[in-house]
């Protein structure tokens, strides 16, 4: 009995010591609005955790690191040459940055090799280069921009591309590649961001929510998206999204991220990576990846609509300089003018 209550007064101990870190911290700072209320602490392989809707929050201790997110020795041993069914799969532009830091947040871009001036409006406003950060564009194989990639990558060393052709029915291949790029690549991230390249991320306020409202030590089992929930099949042949029966049985998808922004832990990369190397494919990725492959691996989406400003609020914001509103997310599908104006209007003196 003695033993018993001498373990009892350690776990309270304990318990005590992670919520005045807890507290320290503000974890629970504007809660309500990031939709991260009820969290639970407990421990998980010597390991803290703080849980919250979906997914897990990782505590600091001294003595124990936590669980490696990527169990390499898992994948098959032709696996780094392999793309869901493409056999003789490359990086054929790649970087290893990694290698000599331990980013807070690494930004993976989804982009059309084409599409030189968005990339060029990104690294001109909100993807500056900034500690914490690696941001990289994710591009496949085209004949048309070889050499301009090159040259555009020989400048700004900021490019990933693999060897398959960049199509519109490729972007799963795009996905996984990039999924593929973390896992190799940059182990050491806490975070892991897909975005489109005609997106707005507010990114001092986006670091402060990482740190504050998740955890700077990280996350597990979270994917943080744009929820979208019983989306229909398209049937008709004049939708662009057209799916056969064949391709897609059901009536509905599962609920599934929008691909434009997601937030992913690194545990989460590697369950729907590993994934999505075993499955057949299908060329619409968010549904894919996030939706039918989440929903195998048993990761649950949190949505992060109240994180993105709408239109109606983006445009409001700008005519009126003393607005202010919270926000991580522009609103998807920005053009240039857009982009640059919510830059200066979160870099405007106070």
């Amino acid at each position: 009995m003695r033993g018993l209550r001498r373990e009892n007064e350690n776990t309270r101990l304990n318990l005590e010591r992670t919520f005045l870190w807890l507290d320290r911290f503000h974890f629970w700072e504007n809660s309500n609005r990031f939709n991260i209320a009820q969290s639970m602490i407990y421990m998980m392989k010597g390991c803290h955790y703080v849980s919250a809707p979906g997914y897990l929050l990782i505590l600091p201790r001294n003595l124990t690191q936590p669980s490696q997110p990527y169990l390499l020795n898992e994948l098959p041993s032709d696996d780094k040459s392999t793309l869901i069914d493409i056999k003789d799969f490359k990086f054929t532009i790649n970087h290893d940055f990694c290698n000599k830091t331990q980013p807070l947040l690494l930004l993976l871009i989804h982009s059309a090799p084409g599409n030189f001036h968005k990339r060029k409006v990104v690294r001109e406003t909100w993807g500056r280069k900034a500690s914490d950060l690696i941001l990289m564009f994710v591009v496949g194989s085209s004949e048309d921009y070889e050499e301009a990639l090159e040259k555009e990558n020989k400048e700004y060393e900021d490019i990933i591309q693999g060897n398959f052709l960049d199509a519109y029915r490729n972007m799963t291949y795009k996905h996984v590649m990039a999924l593929k790029w973390a896992t190799y690549h940059c182990p050491s991230a806490k975070y892991i961001l897909k975005l489109d390249d005609d997106v707005f991320v507010h990114i001092p306020a986006l670091l402060n929510f990482i740190t504050h409202n998740l955890s700077p030590w990280g996350a597990r089992r979270l994917i943080l998206c744009d929820l979208k929930s019983a989306a229909v099949v398209k049937r008709s042949w004049r939708s662009k999204w057209r799916v056969s029966p064949r391709e897609y049985p059901g009536r509905r998808y599962p609920a599934y991220c929008a691909g434009w922004a997601i937030l992913y832990s690194p545990d989460t990369v590697f369950l729907l990576y590993r994934e999505a190397q075993k499955e057949p494919y299908f060329w619409i990725d968010d549904v894919h990846i996030t939706g039918v492959l989440a929903r195998k691996v048993n990761i649950t989406q949190t949505s992060l609509d109240s994180l993105v400003l709408t239109t109606e609020n983006m445009q409001e914001m700008l005519k009126n300089s003393n607005t202010q509103r919270d926000f991580l997310f522009g609103p998807p599908n920005l053009v240039e003018n857009e982009i640059r104006a919510l830059y200066s209007f979160i870099n405007k003196p106070p």
